[in-house]
């Protein structure tokens, strides 16, 4: 709710200065954003602090739409800080606008296209006064029992999953190839050997029943249904389901080298892969574990309850057409 006497604001933008795309295309130089928005209506952002900070202002001018130019986890910290200064019936739309390396996120969600022009699509839809395009979804819950600690995001990894984004963010600033190399890694345990595969068992735990008959050294849980570029390993599709994916296999390397288009693809049925609709699990091995994107070593090991969290509405505005 904005401040007594004050007209609440439509759409307030946070940009993330440390998104590789940002820094890029956007902030050196006029930013497109400079004829769609007044300047108080916009946050850049380079701390989890100041986008504290950010959000809690946008609060008080009572934006109805916080719009994120950032990566995947740009949009993951965005929900966390909405929860902490929100009360959950209350919390305003989000716009995910694409600025970050892969732009899962953005594209799940709908909105994946040039941030220019969704943000501009965004605003025109909103001066029209008329009900917003939105799709509501439950985000997902992660309680981390080492640190105590709840998180909430879209995507969660564990297992080889955290092994090859470890060695995806080698590189400072990773880009497609090393995306492509990460997802080959299985492919060149199976071929060279090496410890890719090495001490990453797994405990996954549903309905007090084990998820796998053998311990799973993979496992990816999300509420979305293409999570990552190719990657869309889920057999069905949540439809707006109070209820998240979870997808684990204990498949030998080379069973998994031989299958790994199918299961990236979702084609794939075999007794050490196991994909499923659900609403909780336990997890727990000696890895860590990423949350849309942001590696959390946790001291080696993974411990965490994963739930439905909060259901979130997301601006899906459609580009107008030319006559």
């Amino acid at each position: 709710m904005g401040a007594a006497g004050s007209t609440p604001a439509p759409l307030g933008l946070l940009v993330n200065a440390a998104a590789r795309r940002v820094k890029r295309r956007d902030l050196g130089r006029e930013p497109f954003w400079r004829s769609l928005l007044p300047d108080p209506l916009v946050h850049i952002t380079r701390s989890l602090d100041e986008l504290d900070q950010a959000v809690a202002a946008f609060r008080d001018q009572g934006v109805r739409v916080v719009a994120a130019l950032g990566g995947d986890g740009s949009l993951h910290h965005l929900v966390e800080a909405l929860l902490r200064h929100h009360d959950e019936g209350d919390l305003p739309m989000v716009l995910a606008l694409a600025g970050g390396t892969m732009n899962g996120l953005a594209r799940a969600l709908g909105t994946g296209g040039p941030p220019d022009r969704v943000l501009r699509a965004a605003v025109a839809v909103l001066a029209a006064r008329t009900p917003p395009p939105v799709e509501s979804r439950h985000v997902l819950r992660v309680r981390d029992e080492i640190s105590g600690r709840t998180h909430h995001g879209f995507g969660f990894g564990t297992g080889l999953v955290f092994r090859a984004f470890q060695d995806y963010y080698r590189d400072p600033e990773p880009n497609l190839i090393d995306a492509i190399r990460a997802s080959l890694l299985p492919v060149k345990a199976a071929l060279f050997g090496g410890t890719f595969y090495d001490g990453a068992r797994l405990d996954v735990q549903v309905d007090h029943e084990p998820w796998l008959s053998e311990p799973p050294h993979s496992l990816l849980a999300s509420v979305v249904d293409n999570p990552l570029l190719w990657f869309r390993p889920f057999h069905s599709r949540l439809e707006g389901a109070a209820a998240f994916h979870l997808a684990a296999t204990s498949m030998r390397s080379r069973e998994l080298a031989l299958r790994l288009w199918s299961v990236f693809r979702g084609r794939c049925r075999h007794p050490r892969l196991r994909v499923g609709v659900i609403t909780e699990a336990t997890v727990r091995g000696e890895t860590g574990y990423l949350l849309d994107g942001d590696l959390y070593p946790s001291g080696g090991s993974v411990d965490v309850r994963l739930t439905v969290g909060p259901r979130l509405r997301f601006l899906v505005p459609k580009e107008p057409q030319s006559a």
